[in-house]
């Protein structure tokens, strides 16, 4: 799987009517926001890692999780990626990543998470609890979802949304910045392989020493609790209709018959 950003962009805007609450002005802001994200994360693959990426663990097995980060210029915390292989079906993974309300069982350091339907399909709250000595954070999001006809793969993209309202909780910071992708591409043995890579500015200061850490432990602790959440019985699902959540566009999509072996 190559998703370079001229292709992921490309991609995107060719299925932009199948989202059709958007204004245009905002596709416009989403697609050249997707556009520096993507030059700002990823090297010539999403997949592989490359110079540009620093390995910071390599899982022995399939199923174990490996992690990379890298450094963006001006910012605090280094830009992070993890990948793992889980003997689940693509549907089964997105039925995790649809169910918001218990982001706090498994996203690093969320202690809180709500769709805010009232204010638009696609936007989430996520509260996450700090590490001494910093203040808790928070940031309200964004999301959209493409599919790449040929291999299936799906990726969600998701981003802080300034323009939307919602009460800052005391003593929590507000995050100007996040661009968060999950890549989930399904595997001809049908597992699938699960690829998640953050940027993200908390807003306000961050001890080095916090920012090596959470570089290294949020995607694999992430990942780690995804694969442990997959295992309970409530996303075994096999029908789109028995997402909780489901985003536009995603009613188009293509879910292979996988079968996992292994």
């Amino acid at each position: 799987m190559t998703i370079t950003a001229q292709s992921f962009v490309s991609c995107r805007s060719q299925r932009r009517p199948q989202a059709q609450s958007l204004p245009a002005s905002l596709w416009r802001r989403t697609s050249k926001r997707l556009a520096v994200v993507l030059l700002a994360l990823s090297a010539s693959s999403i997949a592989t890692a490359s110079d540009d990426w620093e390995i910071t663990r390599d899982g022995e097995f399939r199923n174990e999780v490996s992690t990379w980060s890298r450094t963006i210029p001006n910012q605090q915390i280094k830009a992070f990626r993890g990948r793992v292989d889980v003997p689940h079906t693509l549907l089964e993974v997105l039925s995790v990543l649809a169910d918001i309300e218990r982001y706090s069982k498994w996203v690093f350091q969320c202690d809180r998470a709500a769709h805010l339907s009232n204010l638009g399909e696609d936007i989430v709250y996520l509260h996450i609890r700090g590490i001494w000595p910093v203040d808790d954070r928070d940031v309200v999001t964004r999301s959209r979802i493409i599919q790449d006809p040929d291999t299936l793969t799906v990726t969600v993209h998701s981003w802080a949304d300034d323009s939307t309202t919602h009460p800052l909780p005391k003593k929590t910071v507000r995050m100007p910045e996040l661009e968060n992708l999950f890549i989930l591409e399904p595997l001809s043995d049908g597992w699938t392989r699960v690829t998640f890579q953050t940027f993200v500015d908390p807003g306000g200061s961050i001890p080095k020493w916090l920012a090596n850490f959470v570089a290294t432990r949020a995607p694999l602790d992430t990942l780690r609790d995804l694969t442990d959440r997959l295992k309970r019985p409530q996303y075994k699902i096999t029908d789109l209709e028995q997402l909780p959540f489901v985003l536009p566009g995603m009613d188009t999509m293509t879910f292979p018959k996988q079968k996992p072996r292994g």
